[in-house]
């Protein structure tokens, strides 16, 4: 074989390679591009808006409250501001004192709020200036049983103004853990059937949320949410002392309710 035939077979060789190599390279777009409309498809075909099924579990979680909140405090009206700002001061500090002895941790005693103001009162048709004074604690009571003694003993030693009494729960967070759990499992439970019921299987997860409606309240004893949280006011007389001086004060905690709501949507296939 002379050179002319030899270099004549080097380029024939080249080029069955080069040939080789678009074809291969052809080839392997066309799959990629197959690869790519199947994937397209499959979105396409799972797009919550087209194909998807939507349901929403509810878990109702109930507790005895294991926390109060109240607020507990002393209004003194006086011809000067001297004389009411004395006044509720010389009873403030009698109210901590029993509070304090009654189990309550004075990190749980916080001055909510104080005011000292001038007010113009009339009296057999004269016009006078008084001054009134008002200083209020909030406190948190731990030991759930023992708020109406301690709510007792304070109006004892001075307090005039008892209110915005609320039961709560300190451990909210992990009420919330477990019934999001629980409505989630029947939110995914619904889901399911609704997937049967249409024909199809449930897919995966698109989407998901979670609403706690009303926060948490209590139940009236007829299956009825009542309010955030149960709340008592105690009402003073025209002398400035409680009613419940005269028989034993009566507050009931009851049972606190929280709602909690997971709504889930999941494809359709």
């Amino acid at each position: 074989m002379n050179d002319f035939q030899k270099s004549l077979t080097r380029f024939m060789y080249v080029a069955l390679v080069v040939v080789a190599a678009i074809g291969a390279w052809a080839l392997i777009q066309a799959r990629a591009s197959g690869a790519d409309k199947a994937a397209a498809a499959k979105l396409q075909f799972r797009d919550p808006y087209r194909c998807g099924v939507t349901a929403t579990g509810t878990c109702v979680v109930r507790t005895r409250p294991d926390l109060v909140e109240v607020t507990i405090g002393v209004r003194q009206s006086a011809r000067t501001a001297r004389g009411a700002n004395n006044y509720v001061k010389s009873r403030i500090p009698k109210i901590i004192r029993v509070l304090t002895k009654g189990g309550v941790e004075l990190k749980d005693i916080q001055t909510e709020y104080y005011n000292l103001e001038p007010r113009w009162v009339v009296r057999n048709g004269k016009q006078f200036l008084n001054w009134s004074a008002v200083e209020s604690l909030r406190v948190r009571i731990r030991k759930v049983d023992s708020a109406a003694a301690l709510i007792d003993e304070a109006v004892k030693v001075g307090a005039n103004q008892v209110g915005r009494l609320e039961y709560t729960v300190k451990n909210v967070n992990d009420l919330r853990a477990k019934g999001r759990a629980k409505a989630a499992k029947v939110a995914r439970a619904k889901a399911g059937q609704l997937a049967a019921s249409l024909g199809g299987n449930l897919g995966g997860l698109i989407s998901c949320s979670e609403n706690y409606p009303g926060d948490y309240g209590y139940w009236d004893g007829y299956g009825r949410s009542i309010s955030r949280a149960p709340q008592a006011n105690i009402q003073m007389n025209e002398a400035g002392t409680a009613d419940s001086e005269r028989e034993e004060l009566t507050i009931q905690p009851g049972e606190l309710v929280m709602n909690v709501v997971v709504t889930a949507t999941y494809q359709l296939e």
